[in-house]
């Protein structure tokens, strides 16, 4: 029999705490968003209002492999600084670079953007996402190998697998095949960076097949990219923290890939070759070098920043040459008038060609490797960044291939036009902001492999267009037009080759 005399209906306490949490569920994003819309520090900037009120409309491009498109159109319509998430900024102008990446006088580093996010080794911090002090440490570690003085022992590591590459794409000559550019070229530029790193590459271009390792990249990348954006979710971030991030991380993970053939190499000691590891190893028995465990985080860095990105701008210095005839046949012309056989073909020899350093900036500068760029997070005191306040631990940073191709930082920036890296007071390039393009980054934390990088462009591009011209075949839309994830992915590069003529 019912205790109830007043003739209210009763409610269970099973159904209030469940009318409480879904009232909680809908009241927390409504006035989550009301908040940033209206309250934010950042409400005053400029940008879209459903960007300013929750993070999932930039995340649903990035999930989509769209990040690179929107963005530009953001800032095609927003202008230099857009407002693109609750509390993130993107910017493209030149002064950002000396703002927010480079060391301010009297004044902190901005730290990394969510550097704990992105750690395939929990707990121990590779070059790239370490703080400031143990940063600076690894980096002492590692720079005597990518030196020039280091590069130039190197050259004929790296030399070898330029003959390999020659030697591939003559068999594909001789069977008149079309295929797929981007194969050799990742084979390439993978086999080089592993035989530096380990002592042994992938032989992929001697077996003319895909290692495991390369195969699984992108879904490793894609994986760890769409983690990076769940993790920026205020309510869904604690779950995708207990449930879904261990198990991306290892898959992330290259299993004992690095490990094992880090611990080979170790084993092996330093000896008279000039590989990456050799150096570490020096520093390391010296007591100033990294731990072995921090080794192989920053050597897994290694295999991917590498080799991807190296692989993918030569592509598209590839399809832009290609796609620009006037430029190619300039370009041919300058390389094949400074050499008379593939054995002449050195550094020293390839840095005497400005026509040649001029195309490989503009294709940076189109079709930068890496679209997205590393942000940083502005001091509790804010910062000023492009001569506008910036209030603190806000997320900041230049997305590097919309400024590259910004009409604001450059005339005609669609169009691949090597001349205005030469050409510099030239009237249709003299208000060009040259100093916008930094593929590598900027500052303390710029990309250590930069050397290394170039070389590989320079020697792959230099003995391609040497001995052979090549075609474009199977032509459909514009090449360049890609998902990214971090780094393009790329469609394929579908050619057909053959034996430059006399010299």
């Amino acid at each position: 029999m019912s205790n109830n005399t007043t003739g209210v209906p009763q409610v269970s306490e099973q159904w209030l705490i469940l009318a409480i949490l879904i009232a909680t569920a809908v009241l927390y994003p409504t006035l989550y968003m009301i908040y940033n819309v209206f309250f934010h520090p950042l409400r005053k900037y400029p940008g879209p209002m459903i960007a300013a009120a929750t993070p999932l409309y930039y995340a649903y491009s990035v999930m989509k492999g769209r990040q690179a498109s929107h963005n530009s159109a953001l800032h095609a319509k927003y202008g230099e600084v857009v407002r693109v998430k609750p509390n993130e900024l993107s910017f493209i102008s030149e002064s950002v670079w000396k703002d927010v990446y480079m060391n301010r006088q009297g004044q902190p580093q901005m730290e990394k953007a969510r550097r704990d996010h992105f750690l395939p080794h929990p707990g121990i911090f590779n070059i790239t996402n370490a703080p400031d002090d143990v940063h600076s440490r690894q980096r002492r570690a590692v720079s005597h190998a990518f030196s020039e003085k280091a590069l130039r022992e190197q050259e004929p590591l790296i030399r070898k697998y330029m003959d390999l590459l020659v030697d591939y794409l003559r068999d594909k000559e001789q069977k008149h095949e079309s295929f797929d550019l981007v194969l050799p070229l990742n084979y390439a530029t993978f086999d080089i960076i592993a035989d530096l790193a380990f002592g042994e590459s992938f032989q992929a271009l001697e077996k003319k097949a895909t290692h495991p390792w390369i195969e699984t990249f992108f879904d490793r990348l894609r994986s760890g990219c769409i983690m990076y954006e769940l993790m920026d979710m205020p309510v869904i971030s604690p779950l995708i923290h207990i449930f879904v991030r261990p198990q991306i991380l290892k898959k992330m993970r290259n299993g004992d890939f690095v490990k094992d053939r880090i611990a080979a190499r170790i084993e092996r000691g330093v000896g008279d070759r000039p590989d990456l590891m050799s150096f570490v190893l020096k520093n390391n028995a010296a007591g100033k070098g990294m731990s072995e465990k921090e080794t192989i985080a920053t050597f897994d860095v290694f295999m991917a920043a590498g080799s991807e990105t190296t692989g993918t701008l030569l592509c598209g210095a590839i399809y832009l040459l290609q796609k620009n005839p006037r430029v190619m046949t300039k370009l041919k012309a300058e390389i094949r008038g400074a050499f008379n056989n593939n054995q002449e073909i050195d550094l020293a020899k390839i840095r005497q060609l400005p026509y040649l350093r001029a195309v490989i900036e503009e294709s940076m500068r189109v079709y930068s490797p890496a679209p997205q760029g590393i942000n940083r997070i502005t001091p509790p005191s804010g910062a000023m960044i492009a001569g506008k306040y910036v209030p603190g631990n806000v997320t900041v940073g230049v997305h590097l291939a919309t400024a590259f191709r910004s009409p604001i930082n450059f005339a005609d920036p669609l169009d691949f036009i090597p001349e205005r890296w030469i050409e510099t007071e030239n009237p249709r390039f003299k208000n060009d902001k040259r100093e916008v393009l930094k593929p590598f980054s900027a500052g303390p934390r710029n990309c250590i492999g930069q050397n290394l990088a170039y070389a590989e462009i320079e020697l792959v591009l230099t003995n391609i267009l040497f001995n052979f011209d090549l075609e474009l075949v199977d032509e459909r839309g514009n090449w360049l037009e890609q998902d990214s994830y971090i780094l393009w992915v790329k469609e394929p590069l579908m050619v057909k080759v053959k034996s430059a003529g006399p010299r």
